[in-house]
């Protein structure tokens, strides 16, 4: 139990860190061979979504606001290999739309 909890501690720590340090290299104006800083947000962004539920119901409410984001996603996704496919479909907004049509089936709208 310590062991497994520890393991997820580090996890959500290193995930949230190589998250913020792509954040802060964003606007370096280095010029350098390919996007670091895009890599390393998809990276904590995926260590994320693997390990938080909090990350995954945030991505899900970001993808169903703005559709732009969730269509981006979705084509990328096409050409991904499966494991950053399985990502994807963790964060498809269907559940938000999917609790917001029950509650207005209950409300009698």
């Amino acid at each position: 139990m310590y062991r497994a909890r520890m393991r997820h501690l580090f996890l959500l720590t290193s995930g949230w860190t190589v998250l913020a340090v792509g954040l802060l290299l964003l606007p370096v104006p280095v010029p350098m061979p390919f996007p670091v800083a895009a890599v390393l947000m998809l990276a904590g962004a995926a260590i994320l979504t693997a390990h938080s539920r909090r990350f995954r119901n945030g991505a899900r409410y970001a993808r169903h606001r703005y559709g732009w984001l969730s269509r981006g996603v979705e084509t990328v996704s096409a050409r991904a290999p499966e494991s950053v496919q399985k990502i994807v479909r963790r964060t498809r907004p269907d559940l938000i739309e999917r609790h917001a049509r029950r509650r207005a089936t209950r409300a009698g709208i």
